[in-house]
């Protein structure tokens, strides 16, 4: 419900049937699909000014508006409130309050009077270890430069290929 019907009809929130009729009328007339010959922006224009006058037409449903309208303008308020409350903290609170939040995310909430227990402990390793069923090709790049064995030569051409069993032995 990002979208106020009554910024969009013009009218404010206080404003009586017969204005909200007279706006939706003019709208409707300006934006209408056949007067912008078929542009399709004019036509949605169009759809949300008829969406906005039904909700705002009747009684019943304008009163739930309003209500969620007064809602989102609270919460809102509420998001400025923690923000000029925020702005006065010092960088290192900021920061804490970030990683603190980023591990949260991470990891899941613990309270600081709780201690985990061994089977939560083992889920958290459980979940950050990644079982794959073949080693990955630096595995085996790095353990044959390990063991002095190089698996690829630099060609003529300057192009590293794979060194064939025979060849390996130098």
């Amino acid at each position: 419900m990002a979208l106020n019907y009554y910024r969009l009809l013009g009218i404010p929130p206080d404003t009586g049937q017969r204005r909200i009729k007279s706006a939706y009328r003019s709208l409707a007339k300006r934006f209408h699909p056949d007067r912008n010959n078929g542009s399709e922006t004019a036509a949605e224009l169009f759809r949300q000014v008829n969406h906005a006058y039904r909700v705002l037409s009747d009684p019943r449903l304008r009163a739930h508006y309003d209500q969620k309208l007064s809602q989102q303008e609270n919460i809102h308020k509420q998001s400025a409130t923690t923000k000029a409350e925020t702005d006065h903290l010092d960088p290192q609170q900021k920061f804490n309050r970030f990683v603190k939040s980023l591990l949260d995310a991470l990891f899941g909430s613990i309270d600081a009077n709780t201690e985990p227990t061994n089977k939560q402990r083992h889920q958290g390793i459980k979940r950050k270890v990644k079982k794959t069923e073949k080693p990955a090709f630096n595995f085996h790049y790095n353990l044959a430069v390990e063991e002095n064995k190089t698996p690829y030569t630099r060609g003529d051409d300057g192009v590293f290929r794979k060194v064939r069993s025979e060849n390996r032995s130098r």
